[in-house]
């Protein structure tokens, strides 16, 4: 699960049914649109949704932000002619493109702004199933399930290079020069691995929570976060210069933005029943205080929250949440933090959402 990127002038509705209607007057390179079979506004979001396990349903889904509509039909099936795939891990946006991770599939795609695929990468029989992926200075480093980090030329992905990590290596972040994974170890594992990005040849182990599934960076603080032994979803924040960790918090889902550490932590004690409690945690104060979203409805603080992620062009929280069976919601908040509308994620497990203008 995956971590990951977060107004036209004009807008429009549109007819989801066998098309798009554009309605952007943007003058700028169009190259994005090739290829594509719909016609897409400028400012435009895609949501991918994981689906079940062996069951052949990721999803991706074009969304209007403008006016939190969605595509009718799989946007990655309407544009290619196939399927996405089984356990869809992981999405980001890099100059331009859109990337998907494949776990269950077992490939690495890039698709053009408008969600048609121009290349993939699938052998991946020595490195095992990929996991998530991050994008640095045209390169992409994908985690890999035999324990590997893998780098790929982020155009032609081409493979590169790998490095050897810990067992079952899981969410990835590039930052101040050093690519950061933690590794599962299949719910036994306790490591993050540091690769120097410039030498690309070793891994350093630093210990850390145990079963760690995610790592996000914002402002130079790092987080990771954990399932635990005890399925208590720990949080901590690195100390690169001790390099220990403190654990902050226990949440299933976080977004670091800032100095702040948005948490949402799901908990049922019969797997059927849920309660979610949101909390905020400051790395400048070192406290964790009540995250309150206003006129937020009542069936987030009951459902698995499985996605929080923020649009960067203007400040917007989106919430997915899910029940692992039928299809996901998203819930969006302005910048404030006001609840503005829901939509239907269009799959199973909403996990990932990028933005593009």
């Amino acid at each position: 699960m995956n971590f990951k990127q977060y107004l036209v002038s004009a807008l429009c509705a549109l007819t989801l049914v066998a098309g798009f209607a554009s309605c952007s007057n943007d003058d700028d390179d169009t190259s994005w649109k090739e290829g594509s079979k719909v016609d897409m506004p400028q400012y435009r979001a895609f949501v991918l949704t994981e689906g079940s396990y062996g069951g052949n349903n990721s999803h991706l889904f074009f969304v209007d932000p403008s006016a939190d509509t969605t595509s009718v039909s799989d946007i990655y099936e309407t544009q290619n002619g196939k399927k996405v795939g089984d356990t869809a891990n992981d999405m980001i946006a890099d100059d331009g493109d859109i990337y998907i991770v494949v776990n269950v599939s077992k490939y690495i795609a890039r698709l053009n702004g408008s969600g048609v695929e121009q290349v993939r990468y699938a052998d991946f029989s020595k490195l095992g199933e990929p996991r998530d992926v991050v994008a640095d200075d045209g390169k992409l480093y994908v985690t890999c399930y035999g324990g590997y980090v893998a780098r790929f030329d982020a155009k032609t992905l081409a493979f590169e290079d790998s490095v050897k990590v810990n067992a079952n290596p899981e969410q990835i972040i590039v930052y101040n020069g050093k690519i950061y994974c933690v590794n599962s170890g299949y719910g036994k594992g306790h490591t993050m691995s540091i690769i120097d990005e410039d030498k690309f040849d070793k891994a350093e182990s630093v210990e850390t929570l145990t079963n760690p599934y995610g790592i996000q960076e914002a402002n130079g603080h790092i987080y990771v976060s954990a399932y635990g032994s005890d399925y208590s979803n720990p949080v901590a924040i690195y100390n690169a210069s001790t390099k220990t960790f403190k654990q902050i918090g226990n949440a299933g889902r976080v977004l670091a933005y800032g100095d702040n550490l948005y948490m949402a932590n799901s908990k049922s004690t019969d797997w059927v029943n849920y309660t979610t409690t949101l909390s905020i945690y400051s790395a400048t104060s070192g406290s964790t205080s009540a995250w309150t979203l206003a006129n937020a409805p009542s069936a987030i603080g009951k459902s698995i929250v499985y996605m929080i992620e923020r649009n960067p062009y203007d400040g917007s929280i989106y919430i997915g949440t899910t029940d692992y069976y039928s299809n996901g919601k998203v819930y969006h908040f302005d910048s404030t933090g006001k609840y503005k509308t829901m939509f239907s994620a269009g799959g199973i497990n909403p996990n990932s959402m990028v933005f593009l203008k």
